[in-house]
């Protein structure tokens, strides 16, 4: 009995000891997990290679007609008739507005009358002059023969003179009446007006029994355009604008949510600018084809304008670009074939959202890295926070 006993209390000893040796090995493993670095995951990477680039300027645009005119009344008078409606396409030469002709129609009959009286004043002062005429002739004669006195002779000169003299004045007054004549009768055309050009009434500003006065400015009565051609008329920010050229491919999108682009080339870049509060902008002028008609005056657009373009270019992800240097090079860092990455100095030439060309400092093939290894982050905070405690 007794030496089971002694067996009996030797075999918890046995236990504890496997129990106090799992702790430890747990307790090292758990130590060793801890300080176990954590594996790191291969850094992002890009190839270079060669594609198409085209860098553009983007910007807001409205539509308007290319030819667009406004039609007044060069006479006074009240409105007859419209002959037109609105939307309604036009012929050159086509009736548009009748003004009541009486007061015009009036105006010519009186200086018709003015014009006849006239030209009878004349034929008469023709007649005399005719006749003083014929009455110098003979004084000289019979002054020759001694038939008559010097004194009658000059008389008759005089006479002739007097009226020759009265007859330019009447022919004066009668070329004077016949040019008031074809003022009347050219107001009295005006009474009619008519389409300078082919085209649409996109508005109409009075109505029949509207009684217009063109005293001192022409009052407006409609509006033609031309819509078969459109002009987009783009205002391109300050900063962007010595980047465009005249000739340079251009194309715009409406805001109806169609994705139909249209496309034109730059005609003009109208040199005095929009001032918007503290914003400068400058309108960038290109026209497109409108046959359809399609396109209403007026319209919002997004406008996108190339400022440059090159085929089979070398680039690489514009996210690849590290810190712009003084001389206007770009650090980019690439990966070499051993695994290891250095840095490397590339000058950049056109670039669109996604992707930058590459003039020189890379070749085609190369990796490199789009976002910079953690070492030279926290290299490039450090410099940061001493270049700030610098400050």
């Amino acid at each position: 009995m007794k030496a089971r006993a002694t067996g009996a209390t030797k075999r918890p000893w046995k236990f504890r000891i496997a129990a106090a040796a799992a702790v430890v090995l747990l307790a090292a493993g758990g130590y060793w997990q801890s300080q176990r670095k954590p594996e790191v995951p291969p850094l992002p990477t890009a190839t270079t290679e060669m594609a198409d680039i085209s860098q553009t300027v983007q910007s807001a645009g409205i539509l308007q007609a290319k030819l667009k005119v406004d039609i007044g009344a060069q006479v006074s008078g009240q409105i007859k008739r419209l002959h037109v409606q609105l939307g309604q396409k036009v012929s050159k030469g086509e009736l548009l507005v009748s003004l009541d002709p009486e007061l015009a129609r009036n105006d010519v009959q009186q200086a018709e009358a003015l014009l006849a009286r006239q030209a009878t004043v004349v034929e008469s002062r023709e007649i005399d002059v005719r006749v003083a005429r014929r009455e110098v002739e003979r004084q000289r004669r019979l002054l020759k023969g001694e038939a008559t006195s010097g004194v009658d002779a000059e008389k008759a000169d005089t006479e002739l003179a007097k009226l020759e003299a009265d007859l330019r004045g009447q022919s004066a007054t009668l070329a004077q009446l016949k040019a008031d004549l074809g003022k009347k009768e050219l107001a009295l055309g005006y009474t009619s007006i008519t389409a300078p050009m082919d085209g649409e009434v996109v508005s109409i500003a009075v109505q029949e029994g509207q009684t217009v006065t063109a005293v001192q400015t022409t009052p407006l009565l409609l509006t033609l355009a031309k819509l078969d051609v459109i002009t987009v008329r783009s205002r391109v920010a300050e900063a962007d604008i010595q980047a465009i050229r005249v000739g340079q491919e251009a194309s715009f999108v409406t805001l109806a949510g169609s994705g139909k682009r249209y496309h034109g080339k730059v005609r003009v870049i109208q040199p005095i600018p929009e001032r918007a509060g503290n914003a400068v902008f400058y309108n960038v002028l290109f026209d497109v084809d409108n046959a359809a008609h399609e396109l209403l005056s007026d319209m919002t657009v997004q406008v996108e304008l190339v400022t440059g373009h090159a085929d089979k270019a070398l680039v690489m992800p514009i996210v690849a670009l590290g810190a712009r240097q003084n001389d206007g090079r770009f650090a980019v860092r690439v990966m070499e074939a051993d695994g290891k990455h250095v840095q490397r100095l590339v000058r950049t030439g056109l670039q669109d959202s996604a992707k930058v060309q590459i003039l020189d400092g890379l070749t085609l093939g190369e990796k490199v890295l789009l976002a910079p290894p953690p070492d030279a982050a926290d290299g490039a905070a450090s410099g940061a926070s001493a270049a700030s405690a610098a400050k």
